[in-house]
């Protein structure tokens, strides 16, 4: 993700362990009952205009946001982040700067109630087959595929043994390269579980990290010696067992005030924050989570590599 020294490295955990178990937040949060629903509608854009040639294992090159209301809660991160979005029918492109980030699934309740939206990140692996076996073993799910959905490259719609969904992705001519986090830009991703003691060997022989950093609890999961996505323990007895992204912000606090002007939730504030003002856990219009985050820290005079 960034490149850190080892004081950096607890630096950045102290920024991202918000301690989200509070009685409104575990009651309220979004959760995603079966995004099997549709999972045949999985984009086949290419994820990035500039591929790299390479793979990298364990890396998240992609972002969807499943969501009953695209265009009302694409509206909220037009103007909550600047970014741009195309919208169409049932799959709408998300850009950041003009550069391409994300997708919003248009998903329709079958059953008539109120869904509320999600963020489901696709990890990139060497060969999807080969890693949805493993899954399969691991005590995980295979909701869809393995199928070729054109320029986006092979991918399976998975569900962990905790039932928190992410997408296995393997690209057609290479991941998007390392490189600095913009503003608006995805800057980590997190899995909440309940079991982390379980669910870590799960992503470990998954994804074939051959890392793990741990403070006060929070797992970094490592491969090639870099960062690629963290693990976050809820102590809660309800089902809050999904990822949630990070977005860099400029502002922690003013990006919480415009939320709220904007219409969505702020769960933990940034004043909250165990280091006050660099974080925020939010929700768009929709119920959809993601943390909000400030880098580098203004305490810290390291810049981005």
């Amino acid at each position: 993700m960034i490149k850190k020294n080892n004081m950096q490295l607890r630096t950045l955990l102290r920024f991202i362990n918000i301690s989200v178990m509070t009685t409104v937040f575990l009651t309220g949060c979004a959760s995603f009952n079966r995004s099997s629903e549709t999972s045949s509608q999985i984009a086949e854009v290419p994820v990035t205009e500039n591929p790299s040639g390479e793979i990298y294992p364990g890396k998240v090159i992609w972002h969807d946001l499943v969501t009953p209301d695209p265009v009302l809660a694409g509206q909220f991160y037009e103007k909550l982040f600047g970014w741009q979005i195309d919208y169409q029918d049932q799959y709408s492109v998300v850009r950041n700067g003009g550069k391409r980030i994300a997708g919003i699934l248009k998903v329709k309740p079958a059953d008539g109630k109120t869904k509320e939206g999600v963020w489901i990140p696709s990890i990139s692996v060497a060969d999807v087959d080969a890693a949805a076996l493993l899954v399969e073993v691991q005590g995980g799910k295979i909701l869809k595929g393995p199928l070729d959905r054109g320029k986006h490259g092979r991918v399976a719609l998975i569900s962990d043994p905790q039932g928190a969904d992410f997408v296995l992705i393997s690209t057609k001519e290479g991941d998007p390269a390392d490189s600095k986090t913009d503003i608006g830009g995805w800057l980590w991703d997190e899995v909440w579980t309940t079991n982390p003691e379980t669910i870590q060997g799960f992503y470990v022989s998954v994804f074939g990290y051959d890392g793990l950093f741990s403070d006060d609890g929070y797992v970094v999961f490592i491969r090639d010696k870099k960062w690629r996505a963290g693990m976050r323990h809820v102590r809660d007895e309800n089902e809050h067992r999904l990822w949630v992204p990070v977005v860099r912000v400029a502002d922690p606090q003013e990006t919480a005030n415009r939320v709220r002007e904007l219409g969505g939730i702020v769960w933990v504030a940034p004043k909250d924050a165990p280091v006050k003002g660099e974080t925020a856990l939010i929700a768009d219009t929709m119920g959809a989570l993601l943390l909000v985050q400030r880098w580098p820290p203004q305490l810290s005079t390291e810049e981005d590599e």
